[in-house]
């Protein structure tokens, strides 16, 4: 027996020792040759490692450059450069896995999307295609397992998205989770890092209770670039460039178990954004954006925003006749044959609160392509207020000033309903408006540039139930027009503002506005220009009343000299308005100043035939012929021996219409004559004019005699 023990000791033991530290030498090169010819039985895909070493010592493994191919065999999908793990070998006798270290450095994931497929397709087939094994039932109790120090070094994650031709390269990805236990009930201070090829990283720290399925992150945003993103916009707005970055601080818990539960809040800023269109515009852009969220629940659609604040943004806006450039950035998408918006995708309640909404120095350039020439206009400066902002508003009052072209300045407070744009109220004042700003459109409309002039505009607009009432004061001042040449309206403007100008040079108007808003037809802004066009044209056709205003008087008394048929005596009355129309004349030294003789030849005639005939009345009764009507009526039947004819016709044929016209044009010269020489008594410079309508114009029709004044100016 001995014998025996000491042959084993001597000879068997060695050998045993011998094959199993050839084994343990070998079993690195059996793996690694394994995994390389059998690697595809278990992926679907080749697999090849260059090197495998284990320190049984130390308890340590250790896979030296591993790659998973793609499926054509010679791409590659998934490398690393080390893996190390590092493992308490005692617990694997009690079914125990305890890793002490696990250490992945150098990971390379290259994914590709090409539409709806990515290139990790068949791997996910080949697993599912493969059959279920079956479950250790002879395991007396569960595997356990004990990890710690779990680590990612210097990983890359490549994603081309052949789409939308575009390649996101995140690199310097690390990942540290400090422990996770079989049965833990939490997991905590699990951490993530890695940077974006263009700029920017992403860090975060979770911990997440295993049992209760709740979690709990907060992660940092620092400097991520913006441009790579631009081949994803492109898919949805034309445009050519998009820069900036974005950062923040964010925080997110909730519970697997119920997704809803999301809970979101932090603070992200964008920083130095703009979009530029495919025709190398600036359309979009801040120096800077602020949001701060409070608690809010992404996925109830339920959002509180303690601010949000816009720190010098642009917008650049583009018209021309009825297309805007905003609307022509976005791609049209048609819709897929029989594809159906599913109901689930619009929310049933969507609710927010923003308590603070700023914008500071904000910039809007807009362009009018509709004419001759662009208009280019620049609002700059512009401030704005909204406090309170929430879903459930019935009312908002926004307050905000800007500046008009660098030079004007507007300040306006609005109210408005959020669920109807038809009930608003705002108030605004515009100061040191150039009206030379506009010479683009009174060039084209009516013909006349204009070089000199500002304003100042206050209105007062409220619409309720879609009605439009606005009370609006214009003051003009220094307003000065060039010479006319086109214009697709007549109008005559230039007369219009000199009869508008007061003793001072101002013109000053209250226009107010109204207008139903349920008819299609009414625009404000055809509104507006139609007042306006009204207003010149009712002042050019009765420019008495403007120069009534100008003189302090009545408009009745600058509106000319008034007759009786068959009178030409001169009145303390007409006296009076012809020494007004040389003062008027004397204020408007540039304006042609005329009086129009106007009369109704045919009704003085027969005013004139009742009046002879009357005297003839007179002279055989001695009676008023216009109190003994019808003893005058049969004086004229008698007279003509007629018992048909009317008394005024038969004055006519009494008195004889030659001898009738010689007295009315008798009657008419006299009153020219005897206007002009009072015009010149009254002024001997006088450049008025009287003139005598022709005796067929329309506007003598029905009118009594009257010199009507009317006034011009030399274009």
């Amino acid at each position: 027996m001995n014998r025996t023990i000491k042959i084993i000791i001597k000879y068997v033991l060695p050998v045993i020792l011998l094959i199993m530290i050839l084994f343990l030498a070998f079993l690195p090169y059996g793996l690694k040759k394994y995994i390389n010819e059998h690697g595809k039985d278990y992926t679907g895909r080749n697999i090849a490692v260059q090197d495998i070493s284990i320190n049984y010592f130390k308890a340590n493994l250790s896979v030296l450059n591993f790659k998973m191919y793609e499926s054509d065999g010679v791409s590659t999908f998934v490398s690393f450069d080390t893996l190390q793990v590092r493992i308490s070998p005692w617990p694997l006798l009690t079914s125990n896995l305890e890793v002490r270290q696990l250490r992945l450095i150098g990971p390379v994931i290259n994914i590709v999307r090409n539409d709806t497929l990515y290139n990790f397709d068949d791997i996910l087939v080949f697993l599912n295609s493969r059959p279920e094994t079956e479950s250790a039932e002879k395991v007396s109790g569960p595997f356990k397992y004990f990890l710690n120090n779990l680590l990612m070094e210097q990983g890359k994650l490549v994603f081309v998205d052949k789409t939308v031709d575009h390649t996101t390269i995140m690199k310097d990805l690390n990942f540290f989770v400090p422990s996770l236990y079989f049965n833990q009930a939490e997991m905590k201070d699990a951490g993530i890092k890695f940077h974006f090829e263009n700029g920017g990283s992403l860090q975060a720290k979770t911990t997440y209770n295993m049992e209760s399925g709740a979690y709990m992150a907060d992660f940092k945003i620092n400097n991520l670039d913006l441009s790579p993103f631009l081949a994803y916009t492109r898919s949805y707005f034309k445009v050519s460039h998009i820069e900036g970055s974005v950062g923040g601080d964010f925080h997110v818990s909730g519970k697997i178990s119920q997704p809803d539960s999301l809970l979101f809040r932090g603070t992200g800023q964008v920083v130095n954004f703009s979009v530029k269109d495919e025709k190398e515009n600036k359309v979009l852009g801040a120096r800077q954006t602020t949001v701060s969220f409070r608690d809010s629940y992404p996925l109830k659609y339920d959002f509180e925003i303690d601010s949000l604040r816009l720190t010098e943004p642009y917008l650049f806006v583009e018209m021309k006749d009825s297309t805007v450039n905003l609307l022509n950035l976005m791609v049209e998408t048609p819709a897929k044959k029989g594809a159906v918006m599913p109901s689930e995708t619009v929310p049933s309640a969507f609710t927010y609160h923003i308590r603070k909404f700023r914008i500071a120095e904000g910039e809007l350039d807009l362009r009018d392509n509709s004419y001759e020439e662009p208009f280019n206009y620049n609002l700059s400066s512009i401030d704005m207020k909204v406090d309170s902002i929430s879903s459930d508003s019935k009312w908002l009052n926004t307050y905000s000033t800007m500046k008009l072209n660098k030079r004007g300045k507007l300040q306006s407070e609005l109210g408005f309903n959020p669920s109807d744009p038809y009930e608003l109220k705002i108030n605004y004042v515009i100061t040191n408006f150039q009206l030379s700003d506009l010479n683009i459109y009174s060039k084209h409309y009516v013909g006349f540039p204009i070089l000199l002039g500002n304003m100042y505009y206050k209105g007062n607009t409220v619409i309720t139930g879609k009605q439009l009432k606005s009370e609006n004061k214009l003051i003009i001042r220094n307003a000065q027009l060039g010479e006319k040449s086109g214009g697709i309206i007549n109008l005559p403007l230039r007369l219009a503002v000199y009869l508008l100008k007061d003793i001072h040079g101002d013109i000053i108007l209250d226009i107010p506005l109204s207008g139903d808003l349920n008819d299609p037809k009414t625009r404000i802004g055809r509104l507006i220009w139609q007042t306006l066009k009204n207003l010149v044209v009712k002042v050019v056709a009765s420019p008495f009343i403007a120069l009534s205003h100008l003189m302090g008087v009545e408009p009745a008394e600058a509106k000319g000299l008034e007759f009786n048929y068959a009178d030409s005596t001169l009145t303390d009355k007409h006296l009076k308005r012809i020494r007004l129309f040389t003062e008027i004349e004397k204020k408007k030294p540039d304006m042609n100043i005329s009086l129009v003789s106007l009369n109704d030849a045919g009704l003085e005639l027969k005013e004139i035939a009742m009046a002879e005939a009357g005297k003839l009345f007179f002279k055989a009764t001695g009676e008023d012929y216009q109190k003994e009507g019808p003893k005058f009526s049969k004086f004229i039947a008698e007279k003509l021996e007629s018992d048909t004819i009317s008394a005024e016709r038969g004055s006519i044929l009494l008195i004889g219409e030659s001898r009738l016209d010689s007295i009315q044009q008798a009657y008419a010269n006299s009153r020219v004559m005897q206007v002009e020489a009072a015009l010149k008594n009254v002024d001997a410079t006088t450049k008025i004019r009287v003139t005598v309508a022709p005796r067929a114009a329309p506007e003598n029709v029905g009118s009594r005699p009257v010199f009507e004044l009317r006034c011009n100016l030399d274009e």
